[in-house]
């Protein structure tokens, strides 16, 4: 069976299993470093929140054997189990003064993001852009946002400034940073007391938010670096782990910038999943001037 064909049996499958009360529509959705995945949106007694489940790997499932009907089914749980959605009224989506609690920001890579970008509002920042979302809910699987675009700020009648200012005022309160040594992270995972002296070689830490989704943004909190920096008493070093999070590592004389980058664009191509990647640049925060620079002259493509 062809692709297209699959798309639409699966969305005639799950039009039956779910009734009349439901409305239905397959869409092309552009994610992140210019990824597109099919989605199915689904969406009951008209609610404007209307969840996407993305179908490309249950392609892949059914060249392996499974059938339309197991697929199928497997989509209900998954739907069933995070059927319980925000209720918004349209007038409230038009509504700033109703959405501004919702507004938040991330950080994605610029180049690999040019056709996103152009349809959203955003402000670039290094070789990256600070870009927007809604916080719409968060539950044991995840949490569900939906990207702020130009159309949203026309609508509210706001600057982008005024925009960022709400949206990173509210990530930093919703998702609060964290840091963590490397080391601690590794003893969670093996149940290992970590060795000292490779301890002291390894000086990483990592720095994400509290839920672990969409966490590099904290080092653009307010004061985070410059605390952490303060307590190390060097320069950090800023490692693009992912979207996700970064590391943070003590500056030293004899570190070579171009390596640690060459490191992190060896990860990103082997262990990073395509759409998580973030960057292959190296930062650094500046005590001094409590500012955040690349210093690596890496030009490796992210993708």
């Amino acid at each position: 069976m062809v692709y297209d064909v699959f798309l639409n049996k699966i969305k005639t499958g799950m039009e039956q299993a779910l009734g009349k009360e439901y409305e239905l529509s397959l869409h092309r959705i552009t994610k992140n470093n210019g990824l597109i995945l099919d989605g199915l949106c689904i969406s009951k007694d008209k609610n404007p929140v209307a969840p996407a489940i993305y179908l490309n790997n249950c392609y892949h499932q059914y060249l392996k054997g499974c059938s339309l009907e197991e697929i199928t089914q497997e989509l209900l749980e998954l739907y069933r189990s995070n059927e319980v959605l925000p209720t918004i009224h349209p007038a409230r989506l038009s509504d700033y003064s109703a959405m501004k609690s919702r507004t938040a920001c991330r950080l994605i890579n610029t180049a690999a993001n040019e056709t996103l970008l152009q349809d959203m509002p955003h402000i670039p920042w290094n070789d990256l852009s600070i870009v927007f979302y809604l916080f719409l809910q968060e539950n044991d699987t995840g949490i569900m946002t939906a990207g702020i675009h130009t159309s949203h700020l026309n609508t509210w009648g706001i600057s982008q400034d005024e925009l960022f200012q709400a949206a990173i005022s509210n990530v930093s309160r919703l998702f609060p940073p964290s840091i963590t040594s490397m080391d601690c992270i590794l003893e969670d995972l093996t149940g290992t007391v970590p060795d000292l002296n490779r301890q002291a070689m390894t000086p990483f830490y990592v720095l994400s938010n509290t839920c672990g989704i969409n966490g590099a943004i904290c080092m653009l909190y307010p004061d985070v670096l410059k605390h952490f920096s303060e307590g190390i008493e060097r320069d950090v070093l800023i490692l693009p782990s992912s979207i996700h999070e970064v590391l943070l590592l003590p500056d030293e004389e004899d570190i070579s910038y171009d390596e640690l980058s060459q490191m992190v664009a060896q990860i990103n191509a082997s262990e990073v999943l395509p759409q998580d990647r973030l960057s292959n640049q190296i930062y650094r925060y500046s005590r001094r001037s409590d500012s955040i620079e690349i210093v690596s002259s890496c030009m490796l493509p992210l993708n």
